[in-house]
């Protein structure tokens, strides 16, 4: 089942685009058929637009028997690729214990024209480490039960966001991230509930706010209670300004059963 909306045209200052694609490495509906999983099998599709420049991202979730896998990809479309590429990829794998998500392994990738980085990483629950590679430098780091990185995040607030744990406006979670080679700790906070554009329509969402006390970047997100939590829109904010990705398709799509094992 595919919904679409109009393009999304917010007015945004040169350079938006390339700052909302660093940004986000920093970083179903009645009649769709139940899973075993609190949050279906689906495609999304987003895009923001600036100055004759297109970022287009998409996020897929699937379910492999008992893991769960989240990626994200992205790339700037416009007279900015004549000074090269700007692309972006991550992508999770998680396990469920105990109701609760355990990051298995983390990559992601980003390609400028003056950088290419690519971040491997795998979790060692028992010692209680990641062991990964950013390019062919390898690291080690200690990490507390929980850890996610920004994909297992975004899916843990989808979670308790479909199952009420988080629901009334001042509602919290606090989520120890991997970034690359560091932790960071990040507070979730329900902080609005709005009325917003949709795929099918209007719906009503609640707006998370994500902060932490390391960094002036902030991200919110927009979660529809119509579209199982899916965010129909995703915002970062820096230096004062707010650069806008908005919904503009959603795919529902049976599971993925790994029979391989």
């Amino acid at each position: 089942m595919i919904f679409q909306v109009p393009k999304a045209t917010p007015l945004l200052r040169f350079g938006a685009v390339l700052g909302l694609l660093l940004a986000l490495v920093a970083l179903p509906a009645s009649g769709v058929a139940q899973s075993t999983h609190s949050i279906p099998p689906y495609t999304a599709s987003y895009e923001a637009s600036a100055m004759g420049n297109t970022l287009k991202a998409r996020i897929t979730l699937n379910h492999e028997d008992v893991q769960t896998r989240m990626a994200m990809d992205a790339h700037v479309s416009g007279f900015l690729r004549i000074l090269g590429r700007f692309e972006l990829s991550r992508e999770a794998l998680m396990n469920r214990q105990n109701g609760e998500l355990q990051l298995v392994h983390s990559r992601s990738r980003q390609i400028t024209p003056r950088r290419d980085r690519k971040v491997e990483t795998r979790f060692d629950w028992e010692r209680g480490l990641a062991i990964g590679t950013i390019n062919s430098d390898s690291f080690q780091l200690e990490v507390p039960d929980r850890t996610l990185d920004f994909l297992g995040s975004l899916y843990l607030m989808m979670q308790r966001l479909e199952s009420g744990e988080l629901s009334a406006v001042g509602d919290r979670k606090t989520i120890q991230a991997l970034e690359r080679d560091r932790l960071r700790e990040y507070r979730f906070e329900v902080a609005a509930r709005e009325t917003m554009e949709s795929p099918i329509g209007r719906v009503d969402t609640i707006r998370v706010d994500r902060h932490t006390d390391d960094s002036d970047v902030a991200l919110s997100a927009w979660f529809a209670r119509e579209l199982r939590h899916v965010p129909v829109r995703l915002d970062y904010e820096a230096d004062g300004r707010v650069f806008e990705l908005n919904l503009t398709q959603l795919e529902w799509h049976d599971p993925i059963i790994d029979l391989t094992e």
